[in-house]
Protein backbone atom coordinates (compact mmCIF):
# COMPACT_ATOMS: atom_id res chain seq x y z
CA UNK A 1 0.00 0.00 0.00
CA UNK A 2 1.35 3.25 -0.80
CA UNK A 3 0.23 6.03 1.52
CA UNK A 4 1.65 9.80 0.85
CA UNK A 5 2.11 11.81 4.35
CA UNK A 6 -0.30 14.81 4.43
CA UNK A 7 0.96 16.32 7.55
CA UNK A 8 -1.21 19.47 8.93
CA UNK A 9 -0.32 21.29 11.95
CA UNK A 10 -3.01 23.14 13.50
CA UNK A 11 -3.17 26.77 12.87
CA UNK A 12 -2.97 29.71 15.29
CA UNK A 13 -5.40 31.39 13.76
CA UNK A 14 -7.96 31.84 11.13
CA UNK A 15 -6.54 31.13 7.42
CA UNK A 16 -8.31 32.49 4.97
CA UNK A 17 -9.08 31.66 0.96
CA UNK A 18 -5.11 29.70 1.30
CA UNK A 19 -6.28 27.41 4.35
CA UNK A 20 -9.65 26.41 2.41
CA UNK A 21 -7.47 26.10 -1.08
CA UNK A 22 -4.93 23.90 0.88
CA UNK A 23 -7.47 21.78 2.70
CA UNK A 24 -9.44 21.15 -0.82
CA UNK A 25 -6.08 19.75 -2.25
CA UNK A 26 -6.00 16.82 0.14
CA UNK A 27 -9.43 16.36 0.33
CA UNK A 28 -10.89 13.06 0.98
CA UNK A 29 -11.88 11.21 -2.94
CA UNK A 30 -15.36 9.86 -2.56
CA UNK A 31 -15.70 7.36 -5.38
CA UNK A 32 -18.98 8.43 -7.60
CA UNK A 33 -21.06 5.05 -6.32
CA UNK A 34 -20.92 6.10 -2.72
CA UNK A 35 -21.70 10.00 -3.24
CA UNK A 36 -24.57 11.66 -2.50
CA UNK A 37 -24.65 15.43 -3.53
CA UNK A 38 -28.17 16.53 -1.81
CA UNK A 39 -26.68 19.60 -0.21
CA UNK A 40 -27.93 22.69 -1.51
CA UNK A 41 -25.59 25.20 -2.35
CA UNK A 42 -27.35 27.42 0.75
CA UNK A 43 -27.14 24.53 2.95
CA UNK A 44 -23.62 24.32 2.09
CA UNK A 45 -22.87 28.22 2.49
CA UNK A 46 -24.60 27.62 6.17
CA UNK A 47 -22.61 24.92 7.02
CA UNK A 48 -19.22 26.27 5.66
CA UNK A 49 -19.25 30.06 6.94
CA UNK A 50 -16.88 30.53 4.42
CA UNK A 51 -18.65 33.17 2.50
CA UNK A 52 -19.87 33.17 -1.81
CA UNK A 53 -17.03 34.43 -3.03
CA UNK A 54 -14.72 31.51 -1.33
CA UNK A 55 -17.23 29.04 -2.30
CA UNK A 56 -16.85 29.96 -5.96
CA UNK A 57 -13.49 29.86 -5.69
CA UNK A 58 -13.33 26.76 -4.21
CA UNK A 59 -15.37 25.76 -7.19
CA UNK A 60 -13.63 26.89 -10.07
CA UNK A 61 -10.37 25.02 -7.95
CA UNK A 62 -12.46 21.70 -8.17
CA UNK A 63 -14.70 21.54 -5.63
CA UNK A 64 -16.80 18.19 -6.38
CA UNK A 65 -20.81 19.08 -7.25
CA UNK A 66 -23.30 18.49 -9.55
CA UNK A 67 -26.01 20.90 -10.44
CA UNK A 68 -25.86 24.08 -12.41
CA UNK A 69 -24.00 27.30 -11.52
CA UNK A 70 -25.32 29.06 -8.44
CA UNK A 71 -27.54 25.94 -7.75
CA UNK A 72 -24.74 23.29 -7.00
CA UNK A 73 -25.26 20.34 -4.89
CA UNK A 74 -22.31 18.71 -2.68
CA UNK A 75 -21.88 15.96 -0.62
CA UNK A 76 -22.17 16.86 2.89
CA UNK A 77 -19.19 14.25 3.73
CA UNK A 78 -17.09 16.44 1.17
CA UNK A 79 -18.44 19.62 2.59
CA UNK A 80 -17.59 17.97 6.80
CA UNK A 81 -13.85 17.04 5.10
CA UNK A 82 -12.96 20.36 3.75
CA UNK A 83 -14.20 22.58 6.90
CA UNK A 84 -12.38 20.38 9.18
CA UNK A 85 -8.75 20.85 7.82
CA UNK A 86 -9.97 24.70 6.16
CA UNK A 87 -8.77 26.24 9.60
CA UNK A 88 -10.65 28.76 9.38
CA UNK A 89 -12.33 28.23 13.04
CA UNK A 90 -15.93 28.98 12.44
CA UNK A 91 -17.54 26.42 9.86
CA UNK A 92 -20.17 24.36 11.82
CA UNK A 93 -18.46 21.26 11.40
CA UNK A 94 -14.97 22.36 13.45
CA UNK A 95 -17.20 24.19 16.02
CA UNK A 96 -18.94 20.71 16.26
CA UNK A 97 -16.26 18.80 16.70
CA UNK A 98 -14.09 21.35 19.11
CA UNK A 99 -17.75 20.91 21.56
CA UNK A 100 -18.24 17.12 20.75
CA UNK A 101 -14.44 16.68 22.30
CA UNK A 102 -14.46 18.48 24.83
CA UNK A 103 -14.22 15.61 26.83
CA UNK A 104 -10.56 15.20 26.13
CA UNK A 105 -9.53 18.57 28.11
CA UNK A 106 -9.80 16.70 31.29
CA UNK A 107 -7.44 13.84 33.38
CA UNK A 108 -7.37 10.55 31.51
CA UNK A 109 -8.44 9.64 35.38
CA UNK A 110 -11.97 10.34 34.61
CA UNK A 111 -12.20 8.03 31.51
CA UNK A 112 -11.77 4.68 33.76
CA UNK A 113 -14.70 5.22 36.25
CA UNK A 114 -17.93 3.90 36.21
CA UNK A 115 -20.58 6.36 33.99
CA UNK A 116 -24.13 5.51 34.65
CA UNK A 117 -25.82 6.38 30.38
CA UNK A 118 -29.32 6.44 29.83
CA UNK A 119 -29.33 4.53 26.56
CA UNK A 120 -31.95 4.26 23.81
CA UNK A 121 -31.78 3.48 19.79
CA UNK A 122 -34.82 3.45 17.58
CA UNK A 123 -34.67 2.40 13.81
CA UNK A 124 -36.64 3.40 11.08
CA UNK A 125 -37.40 2.02 7.41
CA UNK A 126 -36.09 4.27 4.82
CA UNK A 127 -38.46 6.57 3.67
CA UNK A 128 -39.14 4.98 0.12
CA UNK A 129 -40.03 1.82 1.84
CA UNK A 130 -42.19 3.17 4.44
CA UNK A 131 -45.30 1.36 3.02
CA UNK A 132 -43.83 -2.15 2.17
CA UNK A 133 -44.74 -5.43 3.10
CA UNK A 134 -43.99 -6.52 7.11
CA UNK A 135 -43.08 -9.86 6.16
CA UNK A 136 -40.03 -8.78 4.46
CA UNK A 137 -38.64 -6.45 6.95
CA UNK A 138 -35.63 -7.62 9.20
CA UNK A 139 -33.51 -5.73 11.33
CA UNK A 140 -30.93 -6.34 13.17
CA UNK A 141 -29.09 -4.07 16.17
CA UNK A 142 -26.06 -4.74 17.84
CA UNK A 143 -26.40 -5.64 21.35
CA UNK A 144 -24.59 -3.50 23.83
CA UNK A 145 -21.55 -5.01 26.09
CA UNK A 146 -20.71 -2.89 28.46
CA UNK A 147 -19.14 -5.38 30.95
CA UNK A 148 -16.32 -5.84 28.30
CA UNK A 149 -14.83 -2.90 29.27
CA UNK A 150 -15.55 -3.27 32.85
CA UNK A 151 -19.16 -2.04 33.33
CA UNK A 152 -22.45 -3.46 33.41
CA UNK A 153 -25.74 -3.09 32.38
CA UNK A 154 -28.65 -2.62 34.68
CA UNK A 155 -31.68 -2.98 32.54
CA UNK A 156 -32.21 -3.49 28.71
CA UNK A 157 -35.75 -3.76 27.22
CA UNK A 158 -36.52 -4.32 23.59
CA UNK A 159 -39.58 -3.68 21.23
CA UNK A 160 -42.82 -5.93 20.88
CA UNK A 161 -41.58 -8.89 18.28
CA UNK A 162 -37.85 -8.37 19.08
CA UNK A 163 -35.60 -10.97 20.81
CA UNK A 164 -32.59 -10.39 22.20
CA UNK A 165 -29.29 -12.44 21.23
CA UNK A 166 -25.61 -12.07 22.21
CA UNK A 167 -24.69 -10.93 19.33
CA UNK A 168 -27.85 -8.65 17.98
CA UNK A 169 -31.39 -7.30 19.11
CA UNK A 170 -33.18 -8.58 15.98
CA UNK A 171 -37.10 -8.23 14.75
CA UNK A 172 -39.50 -8.69 12.02
CA UNK A 173 -41.74 -5.64 11.98
CA UNK A 174 -43.15 -3.00 9.47
CA UNK A 175 -42.35 -0.40 12.16
CA UNK A 176 -38.77 -1.09 13.01
CA UNK A 177 -36.89 -1.72 16.15
CA UNK A 178 -36.80 -0.19 19.68
CA UNK A 179 -34.00 -0.68 22.39
CA UNK A 180 -33.73 1.45 25.96
CA UNK A 181 -31.94 1.04 28.75
CA UNK A 182 -29.59 2.25 31.64
CA UNK A 183 -25.93 0.81 31.12
CA UNK A 184 -22.52 1.97 32.67
CA UNK A 185 -19.70 2.13 30.90
CA UNK A 186 -16.54 1.83 32.87
CA UNK A 187 -12.78 1.41 31.80
CA UNK A 188 -9.34 0.67 33.45
CA UNK A 189 -5.32 2.02 32.83
CA UNK A 190 -3.49 -0.14 30.61
CA UNK A 191 -0.30 0.25 28.32
CA UNK A 192 1.56 -1.25 25.81
CA UNK A 193 4.59 -3.58 27.31
CA UNK A 194 5.90 -4.78 23.92
CA UNK A 195 8.07 -2.66 21.89
CA UNK A 196 6.99 -3.98 18.70
CA UNK A 197 3.72 -3.74 19.18
CA UNK A 198 3.74 -0.25 20.21
CA UNK A 199 5.61 0.40 17.11
CA UNK A 200 2.69 -1.28 15.13
CA UNK A 201 -0.21 0.41 16.85
CA UNK A 202 1.54 3.90 16.67
CA UNK A 203 2.52 3.83 12.79
CA UNK A 204 -0.89 5.83 11.73
CA UNK A 205 -0.08 9.17 13.98
CA UNK A 206 -1.92 12.34 13.41
CA UNK A 207 1.82 13.69 11.53
CA UNK A 208 0.55 11.70 8.78
CA UNK A 209 -2.75 10.98 8.65
CA UNK A 210 -5.96 12.86 9.35
CA UNK A 211 -9.41 11.90 10.00
CA UNK A 212 -12.45 12.32 7.80
CA UNK A 213 -16.11 11.86 7.73
CA UNK A 214 -17.17 8.85 5.04
CA UNK A 215 -19.30 6.31 4.11
CA UNK A 216 -19.16 3.15 6.23
CA UNK A 217 -18.57 0.62 2.40
CA UNK A 218 -15.66 3.37 1.67
CA UNK A 219 -13.95 2.88 5.07
CA UNK A 220 -14.25 -0.78 4.22
CA UNK A 221 -12.01 -0.47 1.53
CA UNK A 222 -9.27 0.36 3.62
CA UNK A 223 -6.21 0.75 1.10
CA UNK A 224 -8.35 3.59 -0.63
CA UNK A 225 -8.81 5.77 2.58
CA UNK A 226 -5.19 4.94 3.89
CA UNK A 227 -3.46 5.90 0.99
CA UNK A 228 -5.28 9.12 0.68
CA UNK A 229 -3.51 9.74 3.88
CA UNK A 230 -6.59 9.38 5.91
CA UNK A 231 -7.17 6.93 8.87
CA UNK A 232 -10.36 6.92 9.82
CA UNK A 233 -11.90 4.20 12.74
CA UNK A 234 -12.49 1.00 10.72
CA UNK A 235 -10.03 1.58 8.26
CA UNK A 236 -7.48 2.17 10.06
CA UNK A 237 -8.28 -0.85 12.95
CA UNK A 238 -8.91 -3.60 10.08
CA UNK A 239 -5.28 -2.18 9.23
CA UNK A 240 -4.05 -2.32 12.40
CA UNK A 241 -5.14 -5.92 13.01
CA UNK A 242 -3.99 -7.40 10.26
CA UNK A 243 -0.55 -6.40 10.89
CA UNK A 244 -0.86 -7.23 14.61
CA UNK A 245 -1.18 -10.25 13.57
CA UNK A 246 1.32 -10.86 11.05
CA UNK A 247 3.61 -9.83 14.03
CA UNK A 248 2.23 -12.52 15.76
CA UNK A 249 -0.16 -10.80 18.57
CA UNK A 250 -3.72 -11.95 18.65
CA UNK A 251 -6.14 -9.19 17.74
CA UNK A 252 -9.63 -8.35 16.55
CA UNK A 253 -11.66 -5.07 15.93
CA UNK A 254 -14.30 -4.06 17.81
CA UNK A 255 -17.84 -2.29 16.88
CA UNK A 256 -19.64 0.07 19.24
CA UNK A 257 -20.62 3.64 20.19
CA UNK A 258 -18.82 6.55 21.08
CA UNK A 259 -20.84 7.55 24.65
CA UNK A 260 -21.82 11.36 24.87
CA UNK A 261 -20.17 12.61 21.76
CA UNK A 262 -22.79 12.80 19.29
CA UNK A 263 -23.55 9.41 20.07
CA UNK A 264 -21.10 7.99 16.87
CA UNK A 265 -20.50 4.75 16.21
CA UNK A 266 -17.38 3.86 16.63
CA UNK A 267 -14.56 1.12 15.94
CA UNK A 268 -11.48 0.23 17.73
CA UNK A 269 -8.75 -2.15 17.96
CA UNK A 270 -8.04 -5.15 20.77
CA UNK A 271 -4.92 -6.77 21.07
CA UNK A 272 -3.29 -9.15 23.49
CA UNK A 273 0.46 -7.90 24.50
CA UNK A 274 3.32 -9.97 25.71
CA UNK A 275 1.39 -9.59 29.58
CA UNK A 276 -1.33 -11.83 28.32
CA UNK A 277 -3.53 -8.20 28.76
CA UNK A 278 -6.10 -7.16 26.21
CA UNK A 279 -4.76 -3.78 25.12
CA UNK A 280 -7.49 -0.95 23.41
CA UNK A 281 -6.20 0.93 20.86
CA UNK A 282 -8.06 4.07 19.54
CA UNK A 283 -5.31 5.54 16.44
CA UNK A 284 -8.46 7.58 15.49
CA UNK A 285 -9.00 9.34 19.07
CA UNK A 286 -5.57 10.21 19.17
CA UNK A 287 -5.77 12.17 15.69
CA UNK A 288 -8.96 13.42 16.83
CA UNK A 289 -7.20 14.87 19.86
CA UNK A 290 -4.42 16.35 18.17
CA UNK A 291 -6.03 17.83 15.16
CA UNK A 292 -9.58 19.24 16.20
CA UNK A 293 -9.77 18.77 20.48
CA UNK A 294 -9.33 22.44 22.06
CA UNK A 295 -6.53 21.92 24.28
CA UNK A 296 -5.78 18.70 24.74
CA UNK A 297 -4.79 16.59 28.26
CA UNK A 298 -0.99 15.80 27.58
CA UNK A 299 -1.63 12.32 28.16
CA UNK A 300 -4.41 12.00 26.29
CA UNK A 301 -3.08 9.97 23.75
CA UNK A 302 -1.50 7.19 26.07
CA UNK A 303 -4.35 7.00 27.63
CA UNK A 304 -5.75 5.83 23.99
CA UNK A 305 -3.19 3.83 23.92
CA UNK A 306 -3.96 0.46 25.57
CA UNK A 307 -6.40 1.73 28.53
CA UNK A 308 -9.97 0.55 28.48
CA UNK A 309 -12.41 3.76 27.89
CA UNK A 310 -15.55 4.76 29.93
CA UNK A 311 -16.32 6.79 26.91
CA UNK A 312 -16.86 3.38 24.76
CA UNK A 313 -19.73 1.11 24.72
CA UNK A 314 -18.78 -2.28 23.24
CA UNK A 315 -20.71 -4.49 21.09
CA UNK A 316 -19.99 -7.67 19.42
CA UNK A 317 -19.45 -6.96 16.11
CA UNK A 318 -16.23 -6.54 14.42
CA UNK A 319 -15.10 -2.70 12.70
CA UNK A 320 -16.33 -4.00 9.28
CA UNK A 321 -20.02 -4.73 10.90
CA UNK A 322 -22.65 -2.35 10.65
CA UNK A 323 -24.46 -1.56 14.52
CA UNK A 324 -27.56 -1.86 12.65
CA UNK A 325 -29.20 -3.07 9.78
CA UNK A 326 -32.07 -3.43 7.61
CA UNK A 327 -33.21 -5.97 5.44
CA UNK A 328 -36.20 -6.26 3.04
CA UNK A 329 -36.44 -9.02 0.62
CA UNK A 330 -32.67 -9.92 1.83
CA UNK A 331 -31.53 -6.68 0.77
CA UNK A 332 -29.32 -4.73 3.08
CA UNK A 333 -29.92 -0.75 3.44
CA UNK A 334 -28.89 1.40 6.31
CA UNK A 335 -32.25 2.19 8.64
CA UNK A 336 -32.81 5.81 9.60
CA UNK A 337 -32.09 5.79 13.51
CA UNK A 338 -32.14 7.59 16.65
CA UNK A 339 -29.77 7.06 19.13
CA UNK A 340 -29.88 8.99 22.18
CA UNK A 341 -27.32 8.10 24.61
CA UNK A 342 -27.54 10.60 27.69
CA UNK A 343 -25.23 10.90 31.24
CA UNK A 344 -28.04 9.32 33.83
CA UNK A 345 -28.72 12.21 36.53
CA UNK A 346 -27.29 9.36 39.31
CA UNK A 347 -24.01 8.66 39.04
CA UNK A 348 -22.81 5.30 40.03
CA UNK A 349 -21.12 5.98 43.73
CA UNK A 350 -17.63 5.71 44.16
CA UNK A 351 -18.04 1.65 46.06
CA UNK A 352 -19.88 0.24 43.56
CA UNK A 353 -17.88 -2.57 42.01
CA UNK A 354 -18.27 -4.28 38.34
CA UNK A 355 -21.28 -6.81 38.48
CA UNK A 356 -23.53 -4.65 40.82
CA UNK A 357 -26.61 -4.91 39.25
CA UNK A 358 -25.87 -6.91 36.77
CA UNK A 359 -29.05 -8.39 35.45
CA UNK A 360 -31.44 -7.30 32.47
CA UNK A 361 -35.02 -7.47 31.85
CA UNK A 362 -36.30 -7.50 28.46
Amino acid sequence: MNIEPKPWTRPAGPRGLDGWLESLRDLLVITPELRDEQVERGAALEMLQCGAEVLDELLRAGLPHGGPPGAERFDRFDLVNLALYSGSGNSVPEKTMRYALRWMHADPQSLFRPLRWDYSVALAPPAADAEADPEGMDWNLATPHPELSGGWTESLSIGPGASLGEKDVTARAASGLAVSGVLVTSGERRGIVSERLREIVTSFGPDRFRWGRMPEELQWRKDDVLSQGYAPCISVCLELAERCREAGFEARTRRGWIMGMLDLAHSWLEVVDEDGLVKNVDPAFVILAEHHAESPHPAIAEAFTGSLLNRLLPTEHHADEPVNGYRRDGLFAHPRHQTNIQLAAEQPAPRESVGAGNGSDS
